[in-house]
């Protein structure tokens, strides 16, 4: 059964159309891709509801001793530090590696988290690509939170993390099911990045193929879309620009008029609140 409406798979249809007729479409530039993530988390509960997750099921749940956590695409340290300061009230020690290949956002995970380092907790980031590294038996928590859709080879990569866990440790995977809010964007990375996008069912894939063990969480969230449409603030603009991963006033009108058609057709109203719906899954995969 479709998850559209005619309607919206006809919409989906010219926006796959147009963007495919496009030469090129430039990704966000470091410093407005930060500034529109800020805004787009901001914007949304999502952060909420997934660090309560992780904290209750992934942090409460390590020993209590020393642990090693790796946050790969760890950004500018936003969320980490949420898990870190939940992970020091319950651990003895602490050592929180980030690797960001954004020079602006792994400066701010540095000071960021730097705020927390101690005798008890170690902080440090690598300002690199995930491929740019091998571990191998090194941490007790690895995290891929929204991280995995930018890596050049996500099998490898997800493979190599395995390899970079102690035995005993867990990989946890956050990612976006190509669902509703994200079957744009879909549309713009695969013709962006040139290669397939990734998404909750690519990650289910890879495990089943390895006839690895794992398990799978969803978590519900929603996006504020006051602002995004009609007479559009500059907030709103952030929010779309960071759902499409492109500056959306650079596209063509009829393009840009499909996608803010299509982001309308999935709202739903919350009291006074225009929200767009963009659930979490969460997947779990433990080192033998």
């Amino acid at each position: 059964m479709s998850l559209y409406t005619s309607h919206q798979n006809k919409i989906i249809g010219s926006i796959d159309q147009a963007v495919t007729n496009l030469t090129q479409i430039l990704p966000l530039n470091n410093s407005y891709y930060a500034q529109c993530l800020e805004i787009f988390e901001a914007n949304s509960d999502q952060r909420l509801g997934l660090l309560g997750w992780l904290e209750a099921n992934i942090v409460a749940k390590m020993s209590q001793g020393a642990n090693a956590i790796l946050s790969v695409g760890c950004g500018t340290g936003a969320f980490d530090e949420c898990i870190l300061r939940y992970a020091r009230q319950r651990m003895k020690q602490v050592t929180y590696l980030g690797i960001e290949p954004n020079e602006i956002s792994a400066a701010e995970f540095s000071q960021t988290m730097g705020k927390q380092a101690s005798n008890q907790v170690g902080v440090s980031v690598l300002l690199q690509k995930f491929e740019e590294q091998v571990f191998e038996n090194k941490f007790d928590l690895i995290l891929f939170v929204h991280s995995i859709y930018y890596l050049e080879n996500r099998n490898d990569a997800i493979d190599a993390a395995l390899k970079a866990l102690k035995p005993g440790g867990e990989l946890v995977i956050v990612i976006a099911p190509d669902e509703e809010l994200n079957k744009i964007a879909n549309l713009m990375w695969q013709r962006q990045m040139e290669q397939k996008s990734w998404f909750s069912d690519d990650v289910r894939a890879h495990f089943d193929a390895r006839g690895l063990d794992y398990s799978e969480a969803r978590v519900s969230a929603n996006l504020n879309a006051k602002g995004c449409f009609g007479e559009s603030t500059e907030v709103g603009r952030n929010i779309v620009d960071f759902i499409v991963q492109t500056q959306t006033d650079q596209l063509p009108t009829g393009l840009r008029n499909d996608i803010f058609d299509f982001l309308i057709s999935i709202t739903e109203g919350q009291g006074t609140t225009t929200c767009l719906p963009h659930p979490v899954d969460i997947f779990r995969c433990k080192k033998p």
